[in-house]
């Protein structure tokens, strides 16, 4: 699936989304930007949901894609969205938060788009 998405910068960029959502892709111009990789787990068979293993969005940060590619991600595919946490140590999975990683899904929690 695709979708366009202009940005704060007024720039428009296409988001990408495999038919899995275990992939988000982020482009301008034909150049890839970045990209989020999502696992689906279900926990216990009890709880289904997509979660963050791979945030790297250097290439377009602060600017509201990766709000959006969440935002797009919970409507297309109508699953919570769980990631990981900054004190969490080193994960196997890839998905402990570094740089500004932490502070950007405790704004996406925050704004109800990450499940806590």
């Amino acid at each position: 699936m695709e979708f366009t998405f202009t940005a704060k910068d007024d720039n428009d960029y296409t988001i990408l989304f495999d038919d899995d959502g275990y992939e988000i892709s982020v482009y301008k111009t034909g150049q890839k930007l970045g990209s989020i990789s999502l696992d689906l787990r279900d926990e216990d068979g009890d709880w289904e949901h997509y979660h963050i293993t791979h945030l790297a969005l250097d290439g377009c940060k602060g600017i509201g894609i990766g709000q959006r590619c969440l935002e797009l991600h919970k409507e297309i595919f109508d699953t919570p969205l769980t990631a990981g946490r900054s004190n969490a140590g080193q994960q196997n999975d890839g998905s402990h938060l570094t740089g500004d990683g932490p502070a950007f899904i405790a704004i996406m929690r925050k704004k109800g788009i990450v499940s806590p």
